[in-house]
C-alpha cells in the first residue's frame, strides 16, 4: 500500500525513476509512488531469482478460485496465530506493546467487519461488505536488537530482516504461525523510493513446475516499516516534507496479499502506470477498475466507464491504493478466496489450533452471542466449579475480576473493543479465550 501524502507533485519525478530502476524480490509491496506499486517488476525479478514463481503464483489463484467451498461451514472462525518480530536499532523502532497490541486490534476490527468505519461505505456496494469470519491471537512477541540496515536495493528487498545472521529474527514456524516483522526500511540510496510492507503470495508447492528452485519457507509472512503500525503509534513516516496518515490498514493490506488477494485493480496500465480496464483482480464482485485510487476519498471518481454495468471505483476496498480513513470492505468473492486459501494452501495456520492444549481448552468457555452488543452470557462447561474469572481489554488492561455466584453461567458488561476471558477453576485449570463486543 502507498502512503496518503499532503504534497503530490513534488514526487512524480522520483516516482519514475523508482519504477524504472527497483528490482525486487518476487512479493507484493507498497511503494511510496503515486502510480505504480511495482508489483509487475517484482515478479519479473523474483521470476529470475525463483524460475517457476510466476507460474506457480497464478496456478495457485486460479486454483483457489475454482475450488468449490470445501467441508469447512461458513459460519467457522478461523484463528490465526500471529508473532511479531520488532527488530530494532534506535529505541524509536522499538514499538511500545500497546502498539502492537492496537495493530492486532486493527486486524482482527476490520477482517471481522467491527471496523468503526463499517457504516461509512456507499450503498451500492453495501451488501458487498462481508465478515471475513478471521481473528489473529497473538503468540508472541520476539524483540531483536540489530547493528543491521534493512535497506532496498536495486536488487531485492531486506529479507535479512528474517536471518538472525544477517541481524534479524528467525521466522517461527512459518506453516502454522503468521510471522510479521516489524523493522526500519530503508530507501534506496540516491534514487529513494520507500516501501511500507510487502509480503509473499502463496505459491503452493504442487503448482511448482518439476525441478524449480522454490523460495525457502523461512521467508514467508509480512514486513511492515514501523512507523506504519497500529493506528496510535506516535512515529510519522515522512518522506521530503509529506506525512503519512497510517490507521494500521498496511497490515491489513498485506495480510489480505498473504492470502491471496491482488490488488483490486488487477496491476494494469504498464511500467509507467496510466489506467487499464482490461486487467482485474480475479474477483467476480469487485468493479472494473483502470489504476489504483492514488491514495485519496473521492468518491466520484470512475476509471473504467466503458464497461457493462458500470459502477464507480470501489476505493473503500482494503486493497486499492485509497486513504486508509476510508478503506472499510472485503468483498464476498475476497473473504471467500481468503478463507479457501487458509483451508488448502495455508491450511497449517489453521490445523495448528487443534494440537494446543490452550485452543482445546477454549471449548470450556462458551461465549454468547459472540460477537455480541455488549452484554455476554458466560457457559463453563468443563466438570469443575468456576474459582475465579478476570476479563482483560485488547491492551492487557484488567477490567473484571470476580468469583461469580453462579459458578457454571454469568453474565459480563463490556463496551465496544476486544477482550480476552480466562477462567480458572477449582482444579486451579487455567482457560482463555477471545470475545469482541461491537
Amino acid at each position: 500500500m502507498v502512503p496518503h501524502m499532503s504534497k503530490k507533485n513534488s514526487f512524480s519525478s522520483l516516482v519514475v525513476i523508482f519504477l524504472i530502476t527497483f528490482a525486487t524480490t518476487g512479493v507484493y509491496a507498497q511503494i511510496l509512488s503515486f502510480d505504480k506499486c511495482g508489483h509487475h517488476l517484482v515478479m519479473e525479478t523474483y521470476e529470475k531469482k525463483y524460475p517457476g514463481f510466476k507460474e506457480a503464483v497464478e496456478t495457485t489463484f486460479e486454483n483457489v478460485r475454482n475450488t468449490k467451498n470445501s467441508g469447512f461451514s461458513r459460519n467457522d472462525v478461523y484463528i490465526i496465530d500471529v508473532v511479531f518480530h520488532i527488530v530494532w536499532k534506535d529505541s524509536l523502532e522499538n514499538l511500545h506493546d500497546s502498539i502492537i497490541l492496537n495493530q492486532l486490534a486493527v486486524l482482527n476490527k476490520d477482517y471481522r467487519l467491527l471496523n468503526e468505519n463499517r457504516n461509512e461505505i456507499r450503498s451500492i456496494f453495501k451488501d458487498l461488505q462481508t465478515d471475513a469470519k478471521i481473528e489473529f491471537n497473538l503468540k508472541e512477541i520476539i524483540r531483536v536488537k540489530t547493528n543491521a540496515n534493512f535497506q532496498l536495493s536495486l536488487s531485492g528487498l531486506p529479507d535479512n530482516v528474517k536471518n538472525a545472521s544477517e541481524g534479524g529474527s528467525k521466522a517461527v514456524t512459518p506453516e502454522n504461525v503468521l510471522n510479521i516483522w516489524v523493522c526500519n526500511i530503508i530507501p534506496i540510496p540516491f534514487i529513494g523510493g520507500q516501501i511500507l510492507g510487502y509480503a509473499y503470495p502463496p505459491a503452493g508447492l504442487d503448482n511448482w513446475p518439476a525441478n524449480a528452485n522454490a523460495p525457502s519457507p523461512g521467508l514467508d509472512g509480512v514486513v511492515l516499516d514501523f512507523r506504519v503500525v497500529g493506528s496510535n503509534n506516535p512515529n510519522i513516516l515522512n518522506v521530503q516534507g509529506m506525512d503519512y496518515d497510517s490507521h494500521g490498514r498496511t497490515c491489513i493490506h498485506e495480510v489480505g496479499h498473504y492470502l491471496g488477494l491482488r490488488h483490486i485493480w488487477g496491476d494494469g496500465g504498464g511500467i509507467f502506470g496510466g489506467s487499464s480496464c482490461s486487467v482485474d483482480d480475479g474477483m467476480e464482485d469487485t468493479p472494473n477498475q483502470g489504476e489504483q485510487t492514488g491514495f485519496s476519498c473521492n468518491k466520484t471518481r470512475n476509471t473504467c466507464t466503458d464497461v457493462s454495468n458500470d459502477l464507480p471505483d470501489m476505493l473503500e476496498n482494503y486493497m486499492d491504493y485509497s486513504d486508509e480513513s476510508c478503506q472499510n470492505i472485503f468483498t464476498e468473492d475476497q473473504v471467500s478466496h481468503m478463507r479457501k486459501v487458509l483451508e488448502n494452501q495455508r491450511k497449517g495456520l489453521i490445523e495448528s489450533q487443534v494440537n494446543t492444549s490452550e485452543i482445546n481448552n477454549y471449548s470450556f468457555i462458551k461465549v454468547s452471542p459472540n460477537p455480541g452488543m455488549g452484554e455476554f452470557t458466560i457457559h463453563y462447561t468443563s466438570d469443575s466449579r468456576v474459582l475465579l474469572y478476570t476479563v482483560y481489554d485488547i491492551s492487557g488492561k484488567l477490567l473484571l475480576s470476580a468469583n461469580p455466584e453462579n459458578d457454571k453461567q454469568f453474565k459480563v458488561f463490556v463496551s465496544p473493543g476486544i477482550y480476552y476471558i480466562n477462567i480458572i477453576d477449582v482444579k486451579g485449570i487455567s482457560t482463555s479465550t477471545r470475545f469482541i463486543s461491537y
